[in-house]
C-alpha cells in the first residue's frame, strides 16, 4: 500500500511539473516586415499582439489576414515547443508525451500553404483582321 501511495504522489508531482512547464510555453511569430507580432500560449490563446505604425498603414483586410496567418503559424508550433518543455519532465514516458503532443497537433495543424500566384494574364487574342502572323506588310517589298 505504501508503494502505491508513493507512486500516486510521484504522478501528482509530475502533473504539477507538466502544468508549470505548459504555463511557460509561448510562441511568437513576426511578419516578414516586422510590422506585426503575435504571441500565443500553450493553449493557443493570443497573449500578445503588437502592431507598429507600419502595420496601421496597411489595408484592413491585409492586416487582418496577416494577424490570423501569424496566429495560426504560432499555434502550429505549440506541439513542438511543448515536446521540448515536457522532455525533462516526462523523460521516457512516451505514452504521455504522445497524448499531449498528438492532441496539440490535432488541435493546431500546420497552416495551409498560401495559394500559388495567379499566372500572368495574356492580352486579348487578336481577331482575324489584326492577325498578320508576325509578317510586317508595311516593310514588304511586294506592297499590299
Amino acid at each position: 500500500m505504501r508503494s502505491w501511495d508513493q507512486q500516486i504522489q510521484a504522478k501528482l508531482r509530475q502533473a504539477d511539473q507538466i502544468t508549470q512547464a505548459a504555463r511557460e510555453v509561448r510562441v511568437t511569430q513576426r511578419s516578414q516586415d516586422g510590422a506585426v507580432s503575435v504571441t500565443v500560449d500553450s493553449g493557443g490563446n493570443v497573449t500578445a499582439l503588437d502592431l507598429t505604425e507600419a502595420a496601421l498603414r496597411k489595408q484592413p483586410a491585409q492586416l487582418s489576414a496577416e494577424i490570423l496567418g501569424l496566429m495560426r503559424s504560432a499555434q502550429a508550433q505549440i506541439a513542438t515547443r511543448m515536446r521540448e518543455a515536457m522532455e525533462p519532465v516526462l523523460g521516457g514516458d512516451t505514452a504521455t508525451m504522445g497524448a499531449i503532443v498528438g492532441g496539440l497537433q490535432e488541435k493546431f495543424p500546420p497552416p495551409p500553404e498560401p495559394p500559388a500566384p495567379e499566372p500572368p494574364r495574356r492580352g486579348p487574342q487578336p481577331t482575324d483582321d489584326d492577325d498578320f502572323q508576325g509578317h510586317n506588310w508595311a516593310r514588304d517589298q511586294k506592297g499590299w
